[in-house]
Parts: structure tokens; C-alpha cells; sequence
């Protein structure tokens, strides 16, 4: 009987985890913008965003945010954010304190080309971060080469 109960436990788990995971597709960002900016030396910077997120679901710790902008495949700027909580069923404004550093072999007047031609389209993204629930459960998120194009057209 105790077997039984023990099935029964997994199998009703697995049914709630499955049903509450729906509601995190319904998470959107809603806005997103940059405030400030502010130089530390010739390649590093720290930038504030407001990021405005609507979560229907549960409370998400954001943590290890990361990510890595690349042209033409090279890195060029690597950022890491601070740690963020999204709170539960709430459409709230978060400020994300993001810090950048500019890769030590990147030519940083390469950007100057985008003035000319603001095409995104040699720009890729690899971003990750760590996504846990309130009870510690949690993830690895890893995107690789996203363009930059589609994501921006996104927000």
C-alpha cells in the first residue's frame, strides 16, 4: 500500500508541476528602458534598465544573468546583471543594474560601422541565467547565437 501511495505522490506531482509550467509561457515583458549609463574607464560601463515584466505565475528568482554580444562571431562585450525576483501574479517595473566590459581584443570604433549601416544583422547574442522557483527548484537557461535583430524587434 505504502508503494502504491508513493506512486500516487510522484504521478500527482508531476501532474502540478506540468499544469502550473503553463502559466510561465504567459509571462511577457512589457517594456524595456535604459535610463543610464555611466562609464567606468575606457571599456566598462554600468547601465541602469527598467524592464517592465507581467507575471501571471509563480515568484522567479533570476540569478547569474549573463550574456555575451558577439560580430561577425568574435565576442565583443560580455554583461552580467545583478539578481532579480519577479514577483508572483504581478505587472510590476523592474530596474536592472547591468555591468559590461568590452572584450580586450575588440575594436570598439567597429561599432562606428553600425552608424553608417544600422544593420544588426553580424550581431549574435549568448545569454544564460539561473531561473528558481521560491522552493529552490530551478534551471539553466542557455541561449546560443540568438540575433540581435530578432531579439531587439521583440521588446
Amino acid at each position: 500500500m505504502k508503494r502504491v501511495a508513493e506512486l500516487f505522490l510522484v504521478a500527482l506531482s508531476a501532474l502540478l508541476l506540468t499544469s502550473c509550467g503553463k502559466s510561465f509561457k504567459d509571462m511577457e515583458i512589457t517594456s524595456c528602458k535604459i535610463t543610464s549609463i555611466s562609464p567606468k574607464g575606457l571599456s566598462a560601463f554600468d547601465a541602469t534598465v527598467d524592464l517592465g515584466v507581467n507575471n501571471p505565475s509563480v515568484q522567479l528568482n533570476l540569478t547569474k544573468l549573463k550574456a555575451t554580444v558577439k560580430m561577425d562571431g568574435a565576442p565583443c562585450l560580455y554583461l552580467n546583471a545583478d539578481d532579480v525576483t519577479i514577483e508572483p501574479r504581478s505587472e510590476q517595473v523592474y530596474v536592472l543594474t547591468i555591468h559590461g566590459l568590452l572584450d580586450g581584443s575588440f575594436n570598439p570604433f567597429a561599432l562606428l560601422t553600425l552608424l553608417d549601416s544600422p544593420d544588426l544583422e553580424p550581431m549574435t547574442i549568448d545569454a544564460s541565467c539561473h531561473a528558481a522557483l521560491k522552493s529552490g527548484i530551478g534551471k539553466d537557461l542557455i541561449y546560443e547565437d540568438v540575433p540581435l535583430k530578432d531579439l531587439l524587434g521583440k521588446i
